[in-house]
């Protein structure tokens, strides 16, 4: 009958077995912080190609079939429309892009605070209605105007909450609402965990510049619902004009990718939105270089 031998375990076995799980724990942290999620959509600013499918129905397929992950919505005027073509192939519509406007006088296309009440009922669970605030009476008068939005969308957000929906306040050129740093103070006053703020590249670029863009993303954390992007260039974006700060994803000579790595590094795990307004050429051929170019960007940074 043969006896098994003790093993006896030495210093060096246990600082070699030390060395390996540690080595197994900063790999799986590292895989896990380079995880990247984000739903990828287009922004319905797609209409703007000349060769794009006319009915909704045609162009979500068309879209889908590049590999995107959904459309944005548009507003009320044809929520129901989309949605409903959105639904017939399993489809995301991820954010809805609406006219909000609040004052004495409504600007045309706006839409109620019932109509968006009904936009919510009927929306994808964790999707984001995103605002383009309008005011022709607070337009100058930012502390007044600013305490009477933030009444109007805490009412918003107390009902979207009943439905798993996110809003947001979009920044944009001209408009009552124009930079982030606007953006996140509305979202402190309206102090709802599931009212955010919305970062739309070329509007950041055009109105605030290229400057700061790390600490600001790092500000609007965890404040960050929704990022839209596109190709640019680079300098003095403020000077520049709208077919130099959109272009298609991976062209032009600002860095979108260091800008997409600011925000994976800072946690951000929210859908990221192609902007395409006023883009020209053959829409498969630019909505597919810049579909691929996302997915470079992806293992880019994977790699890193």
């Amino acid at each position: 009958m043969q006896t098994t031998k003790p093993v006896l375990i030495t210093y060096s076995m246990k600082l070699k077995f030390f060395v390996l799980i540690t080595l197994l724990v900063s790999s799986f942290a590292i895989s896990a912080k380079k995880r990247v999620n984000n739903l990828f959509y287009v922004q319905n600013t797609v209409d703007g190609f000349k060769n794009i499918p006319r009915q909704k129905l045609d162009k979500v397929k068309f879209l889908k079939s590049i590999g995107f992950d959904g459309l944005e919505g548009a507003g009320y005027s044809d929520y129901y429309e989309l949605k409903s073509d959105l639904d017939q192939v399993g489809w995301h519509m991820p954010t809805n892009y609406v006219s909000l406007s609040f004052g004495s006088q409504l600007s045309k296309g706006s839409a109620s605070v019932p109509e968006i009440k009904e936009m919510i009922k009927g929306a994808e669970k964790g999707s984001i209605v995103y605002f383009n605030v309008q005011s022709e009476d607070f337009k100058y008068d930012k502390v007044a105007g600013d305490q009477l939005l933030s009444v109007i969308l805490q009412e918003l957000s107390d009902f979207a909450s009943l439905y798993d929906v996110k809003l947001c306040v979009y920044p944009h050129l001209s408009l009552y609402c124009e930079t982030l740093e606007h953006s996140l103070k509305l979202a402190k006053l309206v102090s709802r965990s599931n009212f955010g703020c919305v970062i739309n590249l070329c509007h950041l670029l055009k109105i605030e510049g290229a400057d700061g863009i790390e600490q600001k993303v790092k500000s609007l954390m965890p404040y960050l619902f929704a990022v839209n992007i596109c190709g640019a260039d680079g300098g003095n974006t403020q000077k520049l004009d709208w077919n130099k700060l959109i272009q298609p994803l991976g062209e032009g000579s600002f860095d979108t990718y260091n800008f997409l790595r600011i925000i994976w590094d800072a946690g951000y795990k929210g859908p990221v939105g192609l902007q395409c307004y006023n883009l020209k050429g053959e829409a498969s051929v630019v909505l597919k270089g810049s579909f691929q170019t996302w997915l470079d960007y992806k293992k880019r940074y994977l790699k890193q």
